[in-house]
């Protein structure tokens, strides 16, 4: 039911009078939602009373007004949170049997991923598990997909009272068959069809580079590495076959920093930067399916608890630490408008440029990593969940984030770009001097 204070009334269209200084709003409301198109299937907005929900993400996926209220609405006028009064205008056009069926109260809204089908790998913990909820909402078909078993369970559950069709699917991204065969179930699930993939499973291993198992190195590459190349695989035939997809790959900052005593995750890393990028070289003539990269800076997953660890010491992640539920926003974000590639997290852009203006970069993060864990306490090794799943609570986080120190870290490698950037400058106009 529309609030009366509104101005507005049940059926009606009414567009917004957008100012120079003010963004501009270039859909309408009707029966309290906001539409971008009249076929009315992205709605990206609606009102809880008064207020304005405007469920827009920046490049970063967050959102573009803070808590996603744009403002407030009252007799026909949306007052923006900056002060600034836009008129709404009730126009010609009159709501038609098209329009979609109002959502029960205590339901999600339905946009344009509205029945969906999103696969998701990795799906039982950290990212993925996030990425389920955040998709769930959003009213898809989820296809979950993890080695944990009795952990997918509890995801489904979790996606059904969110207001979505879930199916668990028992799967390890190391073996082919296994994902053959998520995908043909997907498809099964989608009625045909598999509109999103997003290659999320990882695991990794820490330690000096000979004193970690090649065995170790190896399923790193075939978890992080190989599985999202068979993902893509078994899903790019449905794509090419529905002249549509979206393909999401969770990468992180180590694509483009290299991470010393974690030399086949920088390798996974790396080399799933160059297979997107392969990916979208072959799809000229099909506009319509797209490639997009994730590029999280340290997220606060369980994943440093429940990785292999052959240091001899417990493992911390290095701050600032993110909390995951940014990475399943970006994710929806590409889903809804898909981009080539997405930061999430001002430190990997920090780390990125790190690594191109300090050639000695990779010398002075393994420097940091090694005095981090001459600090730690000591912790004997494990393989952790490199070959089976990890025990403990599976959740989203990891318990590690402070959210304190990220402008202090931030700051801190600010000031070491700027110091390094200062004894490059140094360097070149020594080598200069010395070469007249």
């Amino acid at each position: 039911m529309i609030d009366p204070a509104t101005g507005m009334r049940p059926g009606e269209r009414y567009t917004v009078d957008s100012l120079e200084r003010t963004k501009h709003f270039s859909g309408f409301f009707l029966d309290g939602k906001y539409y971008l198109e009249p076929e009315l299937l992205t709605a990206v907005g609606w009102l809880e009373g008064q207020t304005f929900i405007y469920d827009e993400l920046d490049a970063t996926g967050e959102p573009v007004f803070p808590d996603r209220v744009a403002g407030t609405i009252e007799d026909l006028t949306l007052i923006l949170s900056d002060g600034a009064r836009l008129k709404l205008h009730e126009t010609a056009v009159h709501a038609t049997e098209d329009a979609p069926e109002p959502a029960p109260a205590d339901a999600e809204r339905n946009g344009q991923l509205h029945g969906k089908t999103v696969v998701i790998t990795g799906a039982s913990s950290g990212i993925g598990r996030a990425a389920a909820h955040a998709f769930a909402k959003q009213s898809t078909r989820l296809v979950l997909a993890a080695r944990d078993e009795a952990a997918l369970a509890d995801v489904v559950e979790e996606c059904a009272a969110l207001g979505a069709q879930a199916l668990a699917v028992q799967t390890d991204v190391t073996q082919g068959e296994q994902m053959r065969a998520l995908a043909e179930q997907a498809a099964a699930f989608g009625n045909g069809r598999i509109d999103i993939w997003i290659n999320n499973a990882g695991v990794g291993a820490v330690g000096d580079f000979e004193k970690t198992p090649l065995e170790a190195h190896e399923q790193v590459l075939q978890t992080d590495l190989l599985g999202y190349l068979r993902g893509a695989y078994v899903a790019w035939p449905y794509f090419k076959a529905q002249n549509s997809g979206i393909l999401i790959n969770t990468l992180s900052l180590g694509s483009w920093v290299a991470q010393p005593y974690a030399a086949a995750y920088s390798a996974s890393k790396y080399g799933l930067r160059g297979l997107s990028e392969a990916l979208r070289g072959e799809l000229v003539g099909y506009p319509n399916i797209h490639v997009c990269d994730i590029y999280p800076a340290v997220m606060d997953t369980p994943g440093f608890r429940d990785g292999g660890n052959f240091t001899g010491h417990a493992l911390k992640p290095p701050p600032p630490v993110y909390d995951p539920q940014r990475v399943a926003q970006a994710m929806v974000a590409c889903a809804l408008q898909p981009k080539n590639s997405i930061t999430v997290g001002a430190a990997a852009t920090v780390a990125r440029v790190a690594h191109f203006l300090l050639p000695a970069f990779p010398q002075l993060s393994g420097w940091l990593t090694r005095r981090g864990l001459e600090r730690s306490s000591r912790a004997a090794t494990s393989s952790g969940n490199l070959f089976t799943p990890a025990s403990g609570e599976r959740r989203v986080e990891g318990g590690q984030r402070k959210p304190r120190h990220t402008s202090y870290w931030l700051a801190a490698a600010g000031a070491v770009l700027l110091l390094g950037g200062v004894a490059v400058a140094r360097n070149l106009r020594s080598n200069n001097t010395r070469h007249k």
